[in-house]
């Protein structure tokens, strides 16, 4: 449903923020596992780079909980299940991978945190 005559302001989505135990430790598994760029770091949270125009920022929060219901957001591949045998061979706990469109598994990272790796 479009709303009529409102300006749309908001342009895109800046930044992802995944809460984690340990800052030091998941920037180094991100970097380990997916080879992400750190781009700039405080005392509290980092930003690791990806892709231009794209904000993937840890967050470490004292009263951390993983999220293990659902998964915050996807990591896109050119191709899932190339992907998931890598994932595998680093030893990152993976589904099965899901039948429907788009293909897809989930991974569990090392603060216990769901994130989906789909191929479009």
């Amino acid at each position: 449903m479009k709303y009529q005559n409102q300006e749309k302001f908001v342009e895109r989505i800046d930044a992802v923020f995944l809460p984690v135990r340990n800052l030091e430790e998941s920037i180094k598994w991100y970097q380990e596992i997916f080879s992400f760029d750190l781009r700039w770091k405080n005392e509290r949270m980092c930003g690791l780079f990806i892709a231009t125009n794209c904000g993937f920022h840890l967050v470490e929060t004292q009263d951390f909980k993983p999220i293990t219901t659902y998964t915050p957001f996807n990591y896109v591949v050119k191709d899932v299940e190339k992907t998931r045998e890598k994932l595998l061979e680093k030893g990152v706990v993976v589904s099965q991978l899901r039948t429907g469109e788009p293909k897809r598994f989930d991974i569990t990272d090392l603060n216990g945190n769901m994130i989906s790796i789909i191929q479009l």
